[in-house]
């Protein structure tokens, strides 16, 4: 080394010498690490030739990071003999020796040696600038060795803030805006954790400010709850989006806060209040009930009712909640929604009555299901009186009846109904019921009653294939015929088949 130092001519003889024994390699590698054991500047430069590595003051320490560079000596200049020889040994031991350097300068103190720095790790010696509030040193040290910025520049800006919070000199306004501005968008930076560390320190007005540069809504609302700023946790959630936050806010608020208080906070928060009575929906009936009454709601109120009278059951209980539905209906005057339920209230009783005297299970079925029943049992006169009460249109009532004599195959009962008055939905139904349930021979008593437009229809649903085509072309209706002869076999329905043809082409010379 020191012939190398002192540009002897006999350097490059020695280094022949010792790279022909085959020792060059770790000789150089020795020369490395002595270089980092080495504490002077200037035994260090002798090793590896470096540039002054010691700074006179902090204002100045993260300049020498930068600038200092590597001459080639002793180590750096051995190496150049070797083809193979890792450069990264010599290049870590440089950059390692420059933090350290920079670390022991006397403005720092911090004496460490390159065994120590090696073990004790890099996150370490910046916990420890951190702690003594050297902060620029941390983060150029940070930069210079390109440690990621969530364990590096982040963090020591965080310890940074965390410690100008508690600065009682200076307002909160300035404060806030000055880690602002200092913080920018650094990656993995919490302001809810800094306005944490204020509302800690008593100084909750600078963490409110704080809070506002945090974007995330669930950092923000936690903290404010804590603050007893309810009201803001609540706006922030709900601007938020998030139901969930939402929800919590509102619990909380439910729990702290006085009933009347509470509904009062929500009224003003239509999105909370929206959720709120969802909630209530399916968890606490009676809170949504109050809310109703507190908000003068009747047209909910009277749906609340009715829901709640289906829950119920003894008779007597589900008249009286369509009761109270009734009168909150006429306060909302809503005379619809009165009238069905008052309809309602009647066939409950009618029902109740019903299954005393019959024995059928009638109560909380519908006005339709109701008629059905009735008709399917065959008390007939009670499904005429019921169908007279509540003004069942006609042709519904007439429908339930033939689909229920069908189904019970009362085909004499059907007949007598048929024969009864005159049917609002026709014939043709009666036709194509008695064909659904297997009896044509019943449908056929039907045809003759079904009007002329119809009639082509009916015959064919009853395999009538001659009266179907008596039907067409007395109607000279060229689409029936067409229909007919879709239906006819050239074989057996030969004598048919002419004849349709013939009123065709007649239908269609017309």
């Amino acid at each position: 080394v020191v012939w190398i130092y002192h540009k002897s001519q006999k350097a490059d003889e020695y280094l022949r010498e010792i790279k022909e024994q085959g020792l060059l390699a770790e000789a150089v590698r020795q020369c490395v690490e002595a270089a980092g054991h080495e504490q002077e500047a200037e035994t260090q430069k002798t090793l590896l030739r470096v540039k002054p590595l010691v700074c006179t003051s902090i204002k100045n320490l993260a300049h020498s990071l930068f600038s200092l560079s590597i001459s080639v000596s002793a180590a750096s200049f051995g190496k150049c003999f070797l083809s193979n020889f890792p450069p990264e040994l010599f290049v870590i031991m440089c950059r390692d020796l420059r933090v350290l350097n920079a670390v022991r300068d006397y403005t720092v103190g911090i004496p460490l040696t390159h065994t120590q720095f090696k073990q004790m790790t890099v996150q370490v010696l910046i916990d420890r600038l951190v702690y003594r509030k050297l902060y620029p040193l941390a983060i150029e040290i940070c930069r210079y060795l390109k440690t990621p910025e969530y364990q590096g520049v982040s963090r020591v800006l965080k310890h940074w803030a965390c410690c100008k919070v508690q600065q009682k000199e200076e307002s909160d306004e300035v404060i806030a805006r000055t880690i602002s501005l200092k913080l920018g968008e650094a990656a993995g930076i919490s302001y809810s954790e800094i306005a944490t560390k204020a509302y800690e320190c008593g100084r909750t007005e600078l963490a409110i400010k704080l809070l506002e540069f945090e974007p995330r809504s669930g950092e923000q609302v936690p903290l404010l709850l804590k603050m007893k700023r309810s009201q803001l946790a609540l706006s922030k959630a709900i601007e938020s989006g998030d139901t969930d936050l939402v929800y919590t806010v509102v619990t909380y608020l439910k729990n702290e806060m006085n009933r009347g208080d509470f509904f009062m906070t929500l009224r003003n928060q239509p999105v909370a209040l929206s959720l709120y009575r969802q909630f209530c929906k399916h968890q606490e009936q009676d809170t949504l009930k109050d809310l109703f009454n507190q908000d003068d709601d009747h047209q909910e109120l009277g749906n609340f009712y009715v829901k709640a009278s289906y829950k119920e059951k003894r008779l007597e209980a589900r008249v009286a909640h369509l009761q109270s539905a009734v009168d909150e209906y006429n306060k909302a005057k809503n005379e619809f929604a009165a009238k069905t339920t008052e309809e309602e209230m009647r066939l409950l009783r009618f029902q109740k009555k019903l299954e005393e005297e019959k024995g059928e299970s009638l109560v909380g079925f519908s006005l339709h299901d109701t008629l059905r029943t009735l008709l399917a049992v065959g008390l007939h006169k009670h499904a005429e009186q019921l169908y007279k009460d509540f003004k069942v249109p006609d042709k519904r009532f007439w429908w339930l009846k033939l689909t229920a004599l069908a189904e019970k195959e009362d085909w004499e009962e059907l007949e007598k109904f048929a024969k009864s008055k005159k049917s609002p939905i026709g014939y043709l139904p009666f036709v194509e019921v008695c064909v659904k349930h297997h009896n044509k021979y019943e449908a056929k008593k039907y045809v003759s009653r079904v009007t002329p437009e119809q009639k082509v229809k009916a015959h064919l649903a009853v395999g009538d294939m001659e009266g179907a085509a008596d039907a067409a072309i007395e109607r000279r209706n060229e689409g029936e015929i067409s229909t007919i002869l879709s239906r006819c076999s050239p074989t057996t329905d030969r004598a048919l088949v002419e004849r349709l043809n013939r009123a065709k082409s007649t239908a269609a010379k017309k």
